[in-house]
């Protein structure tokens, strides 16, 4: 019985070293919608400044995880996250500019 505890832990323990971070997943979600990788990794990294802890992740979870279109999933949000997201916007878009004046 306890070697199949010890098991089972340890299953669960190399399942949770697997797991992306949310900011890999929104980055890999990014990429795939076929942004440039450095596009991306600035935008996931200003949302992830711009966005409170709770509502960053729940977008991670339904644009990387559930590979839910973002404006349905923003449009599902409260008035105050849609609020709260739309603030971040400007961050997100700089970095779609910055980088298009590098080129």
């Amino acid at each position: 019985m306890r070697v199949l505890i010890l098991t089972g832990l340890s299953l669960a323990m190399l399942a949770a070293c697997s797991q992306k971070s949310d900011r890999e997943t929104l980055t890999e979600a990014c990429i795939a919608d076929g942004e440039a990788p450095e596009t991306c990794d600035c935008i996931t990294g200003a949302m992830e400044e711009k966005l409170s802890p709770d509502l960053f992740r729940r977008t991670a979870a339904a644009i990387g995880r559930e590979k839910r279109d973002i404006e349905d999933f923003v449009e599902s949000l409260s008035m105050s996250d849609q609020l709260e997201f739309a603030a971040s916007l400007s961050a997100m878009i700089s970095c779609e500019l910055t980088l298009q004046d590098d080129e």
